[in-house]
């Protein structure tokens, strides 16, 4: 076991046994109906605030939790290497911009006839967000400066959310 699954592991533990004094939290030998689906249902509140899809704490699939369950890390690439549609759901990519913060680079995208949104990260921040972008009459084509912070990472990730029938591409210009 690596030290990454080992760390997982037990976070996923403490999580665990925290949630067994939870309120709303049933335990299987106290006889309640409880199916226990609070503790997976994030918009029960019970757990509002601990598994946040953007936070980088539990991340649905960019980080330890995507490695441990199969979904796998966050494709990395270079900037100005441009990034073609994953589909339907969520793609998350990580591009090197070869400097740390403070720094900007231009963001060209295209979300063609199906909105879409593009979501910008570093360090585990939100430091630009598009909203959903793209109709029939628009096509989503457009271009913004992204600001980067302060901060010691060389990279950013990037968050495509998309619905069905999708289709789209984005380019993250080198500063």
């Amino acid at each position: 076991m690596n030290s990454k699954t080992a760390w997982a592991t037990a976070g996923l533990a403490t999580l665990a046994l925290s949630l067994s004094a939870a309120p709303g939290v049933s335990l299987a030998d106290t006889g309640s109906g409880d199916s226990g689906s609070a503790v997976i249902d994030t918009g029960s509140g019970v757990l509002d605030g601990v598994i946040d899809t953007g936070s980088g704490i539990l991340d649905g699939g960019s980080g330890v939790l995507g490695e441990l369950f199969g979904s796998g890390s966050a494709a990395t690439q270079q900037c100005n290497n441009s990034t073609k549609s994953g589909g339907e759901g969520v793609t998350t990519t990580i591009h090197q911009l070869g400097t740390a913060g403070p720094t900007g680079f231009v963001l060209v995208y295209e979300t063609y006839d199906v909105p879409d949104r593009i979501q910008v990260f570093y360090q585990g921040a939100q430091i630009h967000d598009t909203g959903y972008v793209g109709d029939q009459i628009n096509q989503g084509t457009g271009s913004t400066v992204v600001a980067v912070p302060a901060g010691a990472a060389t990279s950013v990730t990037v968050r495509v959310t998309g619905p069905s029938g999708t289709k789209w591409d984005y380019t993250v210009r080198c500063p």
